[in-house]
């Protein structure tokens, strides 16, 4: 069974990164939520693509340039529409908090402590705090190597722009699981290694039907899309 992971919740259909968007994918059935960690000012982790404000909230800079009190003044919503105006950057804690086990996550560390001093500890606690499934991914290695040193069971998924093959001795060094590759790059073939070599292997992000079902043919394990709804409704046509 092929796992559907709603990017940034549903994206397409509500502001990305938000409570309502992650409500509205748990809504449509996927198996889990993707979501994107920064950190404020004063070590907060909060939920957010970007580095900078500028495109989907009212703020404008960088994230780690202000303080929770300060980003809550910050609307997350208008941009996408004006029936979202008053949607909130929300805390991870507060995305756990909502949802609780109502669905997992795969949460993407956008930066490490070379940029975030502790936020893989940090990232750690809270889904300790709340006991939730968790996948933590990242293109930042380094940043999943020390998520591994401070735990060796947590989930961990390594994103990268290549061939998933390349890949296969970094996630056995780093005991990742997962390899998040671009869908673009993917063939059945190197489904079949990443197999073979005890792994699996997600795609990136899928937002039409027949490539949703062609990765599905293939043996992929998992794919990440902006639409939840048309993805799960095309493979639930071709099981």
């Amino acid at each position: 069974m092929v796992l559907v992971i709603g990017h940034r919740g549903a994206r397409c259909c509500a502001p990305e990164n938000t409570i309502p968007s992650f409500k509205l994918a748990i809504e449509t059935g996927v198996n889990g939520v993707e979501l994107d960690v920064h950190m404020t000012k004063d070590g907060e982790v909060v939920v957010i693509h970007d580095d900078t404000l500028d495109r989907t909230t009212t703020g404008s800079g960088y994230v780690k340039d202000y303080t929770l009190n300060e980003i809550r003044n910050f609307d997350a919503g208008v941009k996408f529409g004006l029936e979202w105006r008053g949607v909130k950057i929300p805390t991870l804690d507060e995305v756990l908090s909502e949802f609780r086990n109502r669905t997992s996550y795969v949460i993407e560390l956008k930066h490490g402590s070379d940029v975030y001093p502790g936020i893989e500890e940090k990232v750690l606690n809270l889904v300790r705090k709340h006991d939730v499934k968790v996948k933590i991914v990242s293109f930042d290695f380094d940043a999943l190597e020390r998520v591994r040193q401070f735990d060796d069971s947590v989930e961990l998924g390594l994103i990268f722009v290549g061939k998933a093959r390349w890949f296969i001795d970094i996630a056995k060094r780093l005991k990742a699981q997962w390899l998040q590759a671009e869908y673009k790059l993917i063939n059945e073939n190197d489904v079949k290694i990443v197999h073979n070599a005890g792994l699996k292997i997600g795609a990136w992000t899928i937002n039409d039907a027949d490539t949703a079902v062609k990765l599905y043919k293939m043996g992929i394990d998992e794919v990440t899309t902006d639409n939840p709804s048309l993805i799960i409704g095309s493979l639930k046509r071709h099981k």
